[in-house]
């Protein structure tokens, strides 16, 4: 009996080794961050299928520029970032898609947050996402969801989110712009500060 426990445990650890492995080589990966922001700002790349959200069908990368603040509760930075979905394909957004988007972004990676929290069984509220249209290409809302990582309950990031299609390549740009600052405060300007280097006529 206790041999056969034994097994269970190595079959098990090997295959929480092989997954981390995977997990590591997916979220380090060699590919050039195209968004400039300053130095203190944290640099991520993922690559499309987004490990926590699969169901976003997408192809593509995902440019990730994080303010010095944004895993710190108390500061005016928590939770604001600024990030490019660069996409082969037209993704067509609207109201309703960029909700369902969100919806799906989020509960993904807060899911994601309590398995690596060890906490499997977990009950993640789901996200509840509100956009309306400006104008043309862009976007503003808000998006209500539990902070699995952070604050360990529920937050609004505002959204500002717009479309922008790349000649250079041909490729095509969802911005996504967020904090649970309102838009008056000093960060949304750091946010739109943070700039392509690459050309995209």
């Amino acid at each position: 009996m206790l041999k056969k426990f034994l097994k269970i445990v190595v079959v098990v650890l090997v295959l929480l080794g092989i997954g981390a492995g995977y997990l590591y080589s997916r979220l380090h990966n060699d590919i050039e961050n195209i968004l400039q922001a300053h130095d203190n700002w944290r640099s991520e790349v993922l690559e499309f299928p987004l490990l926590f959200a699969g169901d976003l069908e997408y192809v593509g990368e995902e440019h990730i520029r994080f303010a010095p603040g944004w895993g710190e509760t108390n500061s005016e930075d928590y939770f604001s970032y600024v990030f490019v979905w660069v996409l082969e394909e037209d993704p067509k957004i609207n109201e309703r898609t960029l909700e369902n988007i969100m919806n799906i972004y989020f509960d993904g990676l807060m899911n994601t947050g309590a398995i690596t929290n060890f906490k499997f069984f977990k009950d993640i509220p789901k996200t509840k996402s509100s956009m309306q249209k400006m104008r043309d290409y862009r976007y503003q809302g808000s998006i209500k969801l539990y902070d699995e990582f952070f604050a360990k309950d529920m937050i609004t990031l505002n959204a500002n989110i717009q479309y922008q299609y790349c000649n250079d390549g041909g490729k095509h740009l969802i911005w996504f712009y967020l904090s649970p600052q309102e838009r008056v405060h000093r960060i949304w300007d750091e946010l739109r500060e943070v700039r392509l280097n690459m050309s995209c006529n």
